[in-house]
């Protein structure tokens, strides 16, 4: 199988594709169900297509060019689940084909083949979660397109200017995708200083190239009075929220500690039993530190799970393809690149199907049943994370993220966001409130006007009006 890749020859992305899609079928048969991100996502893009502005009119925390994403597809295709994985799937098939045309390139090894694209594929079939339309895939891919501009400047004839400008550049919309993705930023700057030896002046070159897309969503908001919502929602309360922990950290060892060894292995192998040029060694320096600061996002994600972790995935190809160098041996060689392809899904596999049957899979899986005293056609409001209502209802609320809206409403003082509630029930008017939360009796309690408008039932649902 590996001497079919060890060919510099474009038409092996063929191959790729096939196998891409065969490796897929099983996580199609096991019929993973829609995850709880999944959902807001789509609950996002269908009230900005309603005319809802991000930040003002919804509180939540997703990256602006990602709630751009979901509104687009909710126009286009109602951002079925169906939607989510095609347009995934095609963004995960560029990144295996950039990848490789990065890294080939870059000379980044001492044959030319498509064998890193073979490798990268096998590593996208860890998780399910891999193969949905977060925004951590979005912004990968400019994290992709960032680390290519980077991995140029080790080269001695690189023209830096245009590089560097699109490094910041890239680097900047990824993390308007995804606010973890700030991290490349620091990335960027320390790995310039440390390998590339840039000077002030480029360093302040990729600052001001980053600031750009972040700028720019600043004056849209600023445009739509609202920068002040923008600024706090994604910046600075955003940092207070609690992690949620959709697996723990056992799930995620399973996933990820046969890769990382092997990696480990191929780059320890890389600085001991290979002769590199001065640009391969950059390089394989340059990869270590973006390991190194893909495993620090962990502390800026408000939830977490594999798909968080996609980024990673070009980096363990490049030294995991170097592991598959380590012996000259044909025979050798078969046997660990077959082990490697049915190893690696495997894992995947077998972890999706332990989910499936246990009871730690309902921190991840959205339920599919709302609650069966809300009926049909009706307009809902939920205080609280569980939206599981909204799937058989009409989303009538701003506050797609409560833990963001809970950080938000203290920061503003009691007047200011118990008005700030007021205006929204009068907004929205929900025929329903679902109040998880236990807070709308304490929310409504200097707010004599609302109390007549809503009645709680025996089932705990608030009606407005006369109780159904």
């Amino acid at each position: 199988m590996l001497e079919f890749f060890k060919i510099n020859d474009p038409l092996r992305m063929i191959g790729i594709l096939f196998l891409f899609i065969l490796l897929q079928i099983p996580y199609y048969l096991m019929h993973v169900p829609l995850l709880q991100p999944e959902l807001i996502w789509r609950l996002l893009g269908q009230q900005m297509a309603e005319g809802n502005l991000l930040y003002v009119d919804i509180i939540d925390n997703t990256g602006p060019f990602s709630a751009m994403v979901y509104w687009v597809n909710d126009l286009l295709f109602s951002n079925s689940v169906f939607s989510f994985r095609i347009i995934a799937f095609l963004i995960l098939f560029f990144q295996v084909f950039y990848t490789n045309h990065m890294l080939i390139q870059n000379n980044a090894y001492d044959d030319s083949n498509y064998l890193p694209a073979f490798v990268m594929m096998v590593l996208f079939q860890l998780s399910f979660d891999f193969m949905t339309l977060s925004p951590a895939l979005m912004g990968s891919t400019f994290v992709l397109l960032a680390l290519s501009r980077l991995l140029s400047q080790t080269s001695v004839n690189t023209n830096t200017v245009p590089s560097i400008l699109l490094m910041g550049l890239f680097a900047g919309i990824a993390f308007c995708f995804h606010f973890p993705y700030l991290l490349f930023l620091p990335l960027l700057i320390f790995s310039g200083l440390l390998i590339n030896g840039f000077s002030f002046q480029q360093l302040s070159l990729i600052l001001t190239a980053f600031l750009l897309p972040v700028v720019f969503c600043a004056l849209f908001y600023f445009w739509k009075d609202g920068l002040s919502n923008f600024i706090e929602m994604y910046f600075t309360l955003a940092l207070k929220l609690e992690k949620i922990y959709h697996v723990n950290f056992k799930d995620l060892s399973y996933l990820f500690t046969l890769p990382v060894a092997i990696a480990i292995i191929g780059y320890f192998k890389n600085n001991v039993l290979r002769r590199m040029t001065v640009n391969q060694q950059k390089q394989n320096q340059l990869f270590f530190l973006f390991l190194l600061f893909n495993i620090g996002m962990f502390f800026l994600m408000d939830r977490v799970s594999p798909f968080q972790f996609i980024s990673t995935i070009p980096v363990l190809a490049y030294f995991i393809t170097h592991f598959f160098t380590i012996t000259k041996n044909k025979l050798a060689q078969n046997v660990i690149g077959y082990s490697y392809f049915l190893i690696v899904p495997l894992i995947g596999y077998s972890w999706t199907f332990y989910l499936l049957n246990d009871a730690s899979f309902d921190n991840y899986k959205q339920e599919t049943t709302a609650l069966n005293e809300i009926p049909e056609g009706k307009t809902v409001m939920v205080l609280g994370d569980n939206h599981s209502a909204y799937q058989n209802a009409v989303m009538a609320s701003p506050y797609l993220n409560f833990r963001l809206t809970e950080i938000y409403f203290a920061k503003m003082g009691e007047m200011k966001w118990k008005t700030r509630f007021y205006q929204d029930l009068k907004k929205e008017n929900p025929d329903i409130i679902i109040d998880e939360a236990a807070v709308f009796d304490s929310w409504i309690q200097d707010l004599p006007k609302l109390k007549p408008l809503y009645t709680r039932s025996e089932n705990g649902l608030i009606y407005r009006g006369v109780q159904e």
